[in-house]
This record gives structure tokens, C-alpha cells and sequence, in this order.
């Protein structure tokens, strides 16, 4: 890994982590979807190991984001909605709630905010940290992670675990841990308690064979 490079891809997660770790009684609406979005039912068995279903990918705030044509989000506007409660839904949600969370610019992510995280202490303290900042711009390109793929590392209806892989333009990888909870129709992100003070971002040395891979943006 280049030094400078990797400084870069590092100060540029740490700023993600700083935000996701840092997360109800805040009252924030959100703007073109309501609090409860409607999700498509399945009834398909559940299989962690297979990919989401026609994946495209669309820009946001500088990241390439995997939108899936069958597994949501199937509500795309200021906030993202509309995931089926099923492994590949799960990830597709954490990938989009978690980035769109860290980029989201002034003015917006409360909307985001709204749509994405789960009520609680957590939220509570991202809204407060987010509150600090000033997002203007899209991430730079050079550090700008690139989403490769994913691992679900516990799955129910209900809840799903995962790790989500990342690369850099200096090849190296970061390993991010979500979880997401199936609450009023959708799945939402739960940040991690404040107070644990727990990494969810970092530097491995490759995307393990086992990861859900995700073909990539063109």
C-alpha cells in the first residue's frame, strides 16, 4: 500500500466511522417519502451466498451505489427506500443507508437520517456529531471508496449482520461492520451504542473468497 495513498483512504474512513459510530427524540420528516415506506413481499427461500438480482449502479455524492431491480431500494429521491426483507435487501440497505449517511449534504441529511437509522441513543448521537460538520461536495474521487462486496455473518428476518468490503484506487481494502433491523416495513440501520466506543471500519488485507462479490460499477 502507497503511504500517501493509504493515508488518504484512511483519513477518508475514519470520517465515515467518526459519523456512523457517532449516532429519538430528534424530530426530523422526511421530504418525497414518509417514515414507513412500503417493501416488496418474497417468498423465495432465503440464501445469503447469491447476489443481489440485476444490480445497476448509480452515482451519489462522488460513491457508486448498487441498486438492485428486484431488491431494492425501489424509492429513490432525497432518501433511499423499499428494500425485500431477504438477505440481499439486508445488504443492499446497509450499503446505501451507511454511505448516503456519511455523504449526505447540508440541508438533507435529516431527511436521510429520518429514513435510515433506527430511534435510540445511537441516533440521538450521530444526529448530534452530523450537526458539527459541513458536507458541500461529493467525496473526492481519489479516496472515494469503491463498494466490491459484502458478507452476511448473521442473517433472520428480523436482523441481518454483515461486513461490507470496499476498495481504494491504491488497492488496498477496508472491511466496514453494519447491521440493519427490519422495523415498519424496511430494513434500517442500527449504529453501534456511543458508548462502546467499538471500530466499524477497517484496513484488511484482501476480500475474503466467501464475500458476496458485487459486479463492478461501469
Amino acid at each position: 500500500m502507497r503511504a500517501n495513498s493509504a493515508h488518504h483512504a484512511q483519513t477518508f474512513t475514519a470520517a465515515l466511522a467518526a459519523l456512523l459510530v457517532s449516532a429519538t427524540a430528534v424530530t426530523v420528516s422526511a421530504c418525497g417519502l414518509g417514515d414507513e415506506p412500503a417493501a416488496k413481499s418474497t417468498t423465495a427461500a432465503a440464501d445469503p451466498s447469491r447476489p443481489p438480482a440485476d444490480v445497476r449502479w448509480e452515482n451519489y455524492q462522488g460513491v457508486q451505489l448498487p441498486i438492485g431491480g428486484h431488491d431494492g431500494p425501489s424509492k429513490l429521491g432525497t432518501t433511499a427506500a423499499g428494500y425485500t426483507r431477504t438477505p440481499q435487501g439486508a445488504a443492499l440497505a446497509a450499503i446505501n443507508h451507511s454511505t448516503r449517511l456519511s455523504l449526505a449534504p447540508d440541508g438533507i441529511w435529516p431527511q436521510v437520517a429520518a429514513i435510515s437509522l433506527i430511534p435510540g441513543a445511537a441516533k440521538d448521537s450521530w444526529v448530534l456529531a452530523r450537526a458539527q460538520i459541513s458536507i458541500t461536495a461529493p467525496a473526492n474521487q481519489t479516496v472515494a471508496p469503491h463498494i466490491a462486496a459484502y458478507k452476511l455473518t448473521a442473517y433472520t428476518p428480523d436482523r441481518a449482520d454483515l461486513t461490507v468490503y470496499a476498495t481504494y484506487s491504491d488497492a488496498s481494502v477496508t472491511a466496514s461492520t453494519e447491521t440493519v433491523v427490519w422495523v415498519s416495513d424496511d430494513w434500517r440501520l442500527q449504529l453501534p451504542d456511543p458508548s462502546a466506543k467499538t471500530p466499524t471500519i477497517q484496513s484488511v488485507p484482501a476480500i475474503p473468497g466467501d464475500a458476496v462479490k458485487l459486479a463492478p460499477a461501469k
